[in-house]
Protein backbone atom coordinates (compact mmCIF):
# COMPACT_ATOMS: atom_id res chain seq x y z
CA UNK A 1 0.00 0.00 0.00
CA UNK A 2 0.65 3.56 0.43
CA UNK A 3 2.22 5.31 3.38
CA UNK A 4 -0.84 7.14 4.48
CA UNK A 5 -2.48 3.36 5.15
CA UNK A 6 -3.94 3.21 1.77
CA UNK A 7 -4.18 0.56 -0.95
CA UNK A 8 -5.88 2.53 -3.26
CA UNK A 9 -7.80 -0.44 -5.42
CA UNK A 10 -9.30 2.23 -8.46
CA UNK A 11 -6.30 3.83 -8.77
CA UNK A 12 -4.15 2.22 -11.84
CA UNK A 13 -0.89 0.64 -12.20
CA UNK A 14 2.17 2.17 -14.55
CA UNK A 15 3.91 -0.46 -16.82
CA UNK A 16 6.94 -0.34 -14.92
CA UNK A 17 5.30 -1.01 -11.70
CA UNK A 18 4.34 -4.33 -13.59
CA UNK A 19 7.63 -4.83 -14.89
CA UNK A 20 8.62 -4.83 -11.36
CA UNK A 21 6.35 -7.26 -10.79
CA UNK A 22 6.64 -10.09 -13.16
CA UNK A 23 10.67 -9.25 -12.93
CA UNK A 24 10.70 -10.51 -9.28
CA UNK A 25 8.31 -13.54 -9.99
CA UNK A 26 10.54 -14.47 -13.06
CA UNK A 27 13.84 -14.34 -11.36
CA UNK A 28 11.96 -16.55 -8.16
CA UNK A 29 10.51 -19.15 -10.51
CA UNK A 30 14.01 -19.38 -12.64
CA UNK A 31 16.28 -19.32 -9.46
CA UNK A 32 17.92 -15.96 -10.66
CA UNK A 33 19.05 -13.08 -9.86
CA UNK A 34 18.10 -9.69 -10.99
CA UNK A 35 21.33 -8.06 -11.77
CA UNK A 36 21.82 -4.16 -10.30
CA UNK A 37 24.75 -4.01 -13.65
CA UNK A 38 21.39 -4.80 -16.02
CA UNK A 39 20.19 -0.88 -14.95
CA UNK A 40 23.11 0.33 -16.65
CA UNK A 41 22.12 -1.33 -20.33
CA UNK A 42 18.49 -0.07 -21.99
CA UNK A 43 16.51 -1.64 -24.23
CA UNK A 44 14.47 0.93 -25.13
CA UNK A 45 14.92 4.49 -26.27
CA UNK A 46 12.90 5.67 -23.62
CA UNK A 47 13.99 3.54 -20.12
CA UNK A 48 16.43 6.01 -18.75
CA UNK A 49 19.91 4.47 -17.67
CA UNK A 50 20.29 3.82 -14.21
CA UNK A 51 16.06 4.19 -13.85
CA UNK A 52 14.72 2.26 -10.35
CA UNK A 53 12.68 0.08 -12.98
CA UNK A 54 15.73 -0.43 -15.73
CA UNK A 55 16.94 -3.50 -14.65
CA UNK A 56 13.38 -4.80 -14.09
CA UNK A 57 12.63 -3.79 -17.27
CA UNK A 58 15.93 -5.36 -19.26
CA UNK A 59 15.42 -8.48 -17.15
CA UNK A 60 11.86 -9.42 -18.51
CA UNK A 61 12.77 -8.08 -22.04
CA UNK A 62 15.48 -10.57 -22.37
CA UNK A 63 13.21 -13.47 -21.83
CA UNK A 64 10.82 -11.29 -24.29
CA UNK A 65 7.95 -10.99 -21.51
CA UNK A 66 8.09 -7.20 -22.47
CA UNK A 67 7.71 -5.58 -25.43
CA UNK A 68 7.56 -1.73 -26.44
CA UNK A 69 6.05 0.36 -29.02
CA UNK A 70 7.54 -0.41 -32.74
CA UNK A 71 10.39 -2.08 -30.43
CA UNK A 72 11.80 1.45 -29.33
CA UNK A 73 10.11 2.74 -26.59
CA UNK A 74 8.49 0.93 -23.18
CA UNK A 75 6.72 3.78 -21.95
CA UNK A 76 7.32 2.81 -17.93
CA UNK A 77 5.44 6.08 -17.33
CA UNK A 78 2.09 5.37 -18.93
CA UNK A 79 -0.68 3.58 -16.92
CA UNK A 80 -1.07 -0.12 -18.18
CA UNK A 81 -3.87 -1.21 -19.90
CA UNK A 82 -6.08 -4.34 -19.09
CA UNK A 83 -4.77 -5.98 -22.69
CA UNK A 84 -0.77 -4.58 -21.72
CA UNK A 85 -1.20 -6.89 -18.56
CA UNK A 86 -2.57 -9.91 -19.91
CA UNK A 87 -0.14 -10.16 -22.76
CA UNK A 88 2.50 -9.94 -19.76
CA UNK A 89 1.22 -12.57 -17.94
CA UNK A 90 0.87 -14.88 -20.84
CA UNK A 91 4.42 -14.34 -22.05
CA UNK A 92 5.59 -14.35 -18.35
CA UNK A 93 3.89 -17.97 -18.07
CA UNK A 94 5.39 -19.20 -21.50
CA UNK A 95 8.67 -18.74 -20.35
CA UNK A 96 7.89 -19.77 -16.63
CA UNK A 97 8.59 -23.34 -15.98
CA UNK A 98 4.33 -24.33 -14.93
CA UNK A 99 5.07 -26.46 -11.93
CA UNK A 100 6.83 -22.92 -10.15
CA UNK A 101 3.95 -21.21 -11.24
CA UNK A 102 1.10 -23.76 -10.13
CA UNK A 103 -1.32 -22.73 -12.75
CA UNK A 104 -4.34 -24.67 -13.49
CA UNK A 105 -5.39 -25.94 -16.38
CA UNK A 106 -7.56 -24.47 -19.40
CA UNK A 107 -10.96 -24.47 -18.74
CA UNK A 108 -12.84 -25.29 -21.45
CA UNK A 109 -14.19 -22.96 -24.28
CA UNK A 110 -13.29 -19.41 -24.81
CA UNK A 111 -16.43 -17.48 -24.26
CA UNK A 112 -15.67 -14.28 -26.99
CA UNK A 113 -16.03 -10.98 -25.48
CA UNK A 114 -17.68 -8.69 -27.39
CA UNK A 115 -15.17 -6.15 -27.95
CA UNK A 116 -12.49 -8.29 -28.83
CA UNK A 117 -11.97 -8.62 -32.46
CA UNK A 118 -9.63 -11.68 -34.05
CA UNK A 119 -7.55 -8.94 -35.40
CA UNK A 120 -7.06 -7.24 -32.19
CA UNK A 121 -3.24 -7.35 -30.86
CA UNK A 122 -4.16 -8.75 -27.66
CA UNK A 123 -6.87 -11.33 -28.86
CA UNK A 124 -4.85 -14.71 -28.56
CA UNK A 125 -3.22 -13.39 -25.08
CA UNK A 126 -6.94 -12.19 -23.96
CA UNK A 127 -8.25 -15.64 -25.62
CA UNK A 128 -5.65 -17.93 -23.73
CA UNK A 129 -6.02 -16.11 -20.12
CA UNK A 130 -9.67 -16.39 -20.09
CA UNK A 131 -9.06 -20.19 -21.17
CA UNK A 132 -6.81 -20.97 -18.04
CA UNK A 133 -9.69 -18.68 -15.71
CA UNK A 134 -7.17 -15.59 -14.89
CA UNK A 135 -9.22 -13.05 -16.59
CA UNK A 136 -12.66 -12.18 -16.43
CA UNK A 137 -14.70 -9.50 -18.56
CA UNK A 138 -17.64 -7.37 -17.63
CA UNK A 139 -21.31 -8.01 -17.18
CA UNK A 140 -22.02 -6.53 -20.70
CA UNK A 141 -19.92 -9.16 -22.05
CA UNK A 142 -16.68 -6.67 -22.98
CA UNK A 143 -13.27 -6.91 -21.71
CA UNK A 144 -12.23 -3.55 -22.04
CA UNK A 145 -8.74 -4.24 -23.25
CA UNK A 146 -7.31 -0.38 -23.93
CA UNK A 147 -8.81 0.77 -20.38
CA UNK A 148 -6.35 1.72 -17.67
CA UNK A 149 -6.60 -2.12 -15.34
CA UNK A 150 -6.97 -1.20 -11.47
CA UNK A 151 -4.83 -2.03 -9.08
CA UNK A 152 -7.52 -4.62 -7.66
CA UNK A 153 -7.72 -6.13 -10.99
CA UNK A 154 -4.32 -6.57 -11.25
CA UNK A 155 -4.11 -7.92 -8.06
CA UNK A 156 -6.57 -10.63 -9.21
CA UNK A 157 -5.57 -11.59 -12.12
CA UNK A 158 -1.70 -12.31 -10.75
CA UNK A 159 -3.42 -14.40 -8.02
CA UNK A 160 -5.16 -16.20 -10.67
CA UNK A 161 -2.37 -16.80 -12.91
CA UNK A 162 -0.24 -18.38 -9.75
CA UNK A 163 -3.16 -19.82 -8.38
CA UNK A 164 -3.33 -17.98 -5.29
CA UNK A 165 -6.03 -17.61 -3.05
CA UNK A 166 -7.23 -16.50 0.69
CA UNK A 167 -8.09 -18.44 3.27
CA UNK A 168 -10.88 -16.54 4.02
CA UNK A 169 -11.70 -18.16 6.96
CA UNK A 170 -8.68 -17.37 8.79
CA UNK A 171 -8.62 -13.71 7.39
CA UNK A 172 -11.89 -12.96 8.99
CA UNK A 173 -10.38 -14.87 12.15
CA UNK A 174 -6.89 -12.64 12.39
CA UNK A 175 -7.91 -9.84 10.61
CA UNK A 176 -6.37 -7.33 13.15
CA UNK A 177 -3.05 -9.06 12.97
CA UNK A 178 -2.53 -8.83 9.16
CA UNK A 179 -1.72 -6.46 7.14
CA UNK A 180 -4.21 -4.50 6.11
CA UNK A 181 -5.81 -0.62 4.63
CA UNK A 182 -7.75 2.32 5.67
CA UNK A 183 -10.04 1.96 2.32
CA UNK A 184 -10.29 -1.98 2.09
CA UNK A 185 -13.54 -3.69 3.47
CA UNK A 186 -14.85 -7.46 3.45
CA UNK A 187 -17.39 -6.55 1.48
CA UNK A 188 -14.75 -5.72 -1.63
CA UNK A 189 -14.34 -7.54 -4.59
CA UNK A 190 -11.24 -8.09 -4.17
CA UNK A 191 -10.62 -8.04 -1.08
CA UNK A 192 -9.88 -11.58 -0.60
CA UNK A 193 -7.27 -10.83 -3.64
CA UNK A 194 -5.47 -8.27 -2.13
CA UNK A 195 -5.25 -9.78 1.38
CA UNK A 196 -3.82 -12.43 0.18
CA UNK A 197 -1.02 -10.83 -2.03
CA UNK A 198 -0.27 -8.33 0.82
CA UNK A 199 0.35 -10.70 3.85
CA UNK A 200 3.20 -13.58 4.11
CA UNK A 201 1.53 -16.99 5.02
CA UNK A 202 2.67 -20.31 5.12
CA UNK A 203 -0.33 -22.38 3.39
CA UNK A 204 -1.73 -25.98 2.47
CA UNK A 205 -3.18 -26.21 -1.12
CA UNK A 206 -5.82 -28.82 -1.46
CA UNK A 207 -8.32 -28.75 -4.39
CA UNK A 208 -6.92 -25.48 -5.60
CA UNK A 209 -7.89 -24.09 -2.35
CA UNK A 210 -5.75 -22.61 0.37
CA UNK A 211 -5.44 -23.38 3.98
CA UNK A 212 -3.36 -21.31 5.65
CA UNK A 213 -0.79 -22.55 8.92
CA UNK A 214 0.17 -19.02 9.57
Amino acid sequence: GYEDGTFRPEAQMTRAEAAAIFARLLAEAKGENISSASARYVNFADTVQGAWYAGYVNYLSSYGVVMGNSRTAFRPNDDITRAELTAMAVRFFEVTDKENTQTTTKQGEYKIFNDVSSGYWAAEYIENAALYGWVQGYGNGSFKGEAKITRAEAVTLINNLLNRSADEEFVARNTRKLNSFTDMYAKHWAYEAIMEAANGHTAVLENEAETWER
